[in-house]
């Protein structure tokens, strides 16, 4: 998907990074760029199947939503650093979960183990954090554009309303 695709684009650049495997159901043995056509010329990558994974230091989830919960535990055996850019992990309570995702969460007892955030205003909880959920890109937005206005006492929360189109 956008996330995954955007997340492969500045990791390939990124100096210290070094970029062992993808996966896609749908795309499995193609190359990067038919997915990503942007990638094309950066890269000469496939992806692999999610059977094929091999043991990583960190691991990104870019999955729909419902599906990192389900496959959690097998991605906990590859990777001693989890970040989540799905919305499965990112409430760390099973009640508040249910209400705004409307559905039961699976693995429940792993909420409370996920630190949520935006590096930009959460780096020092991230960066020694074994299991991390990301901000959505509206919440970033949000959250980012109104951290100067809160930080500087010049809204009150009972009185900011956020709309947000997506389309």
């Amino acid at each position: 998907g956008y996330t995954g695709g955007e997340l492969l684009r500045l990791l390939l650049f990124h100096p210290e990074v070094e970029i062992k495997q993808l996966t896609s159901n749908s795309y499995y043995g193609k190359l990067v760029s038919k997915a990503h056509p942007n990638l094309r010329k950066v890269t000469s990558l496939k992806f692999f199947s999610e059977e094929e994974l091999e043991k990583v230091d960190t691991l990104f989830l870019c999955t729909p939503h419902g599906e990192s919960m389900k496959k959690i535990e097998i991605y906990m055996g590859i990777a001693d650093r989890i970040i989540d850019l799905s919305g499965d992990f990112r409430l760390n309570d099973q009640i508040e979960f249910e209400k705004w995702y409307h559905q039961s969460h699976t693995k429940p007892e792993l909420l409370q183990k996920f630190i949520y955030g935006i590096p930009e205003l959460h780096r020092d909880k991230m960066k020694d954090a074994q299991f991390i959920s990301s901000a959505g890109c509206n919440a970033t937005t949000t959250i980012l554009g109104l951290y100067p206005l809160f930080k500087n006492n010049l809204v009150e929360l009972d009185k900011t309303v956020v709309e947000v189109k997506v389309g």
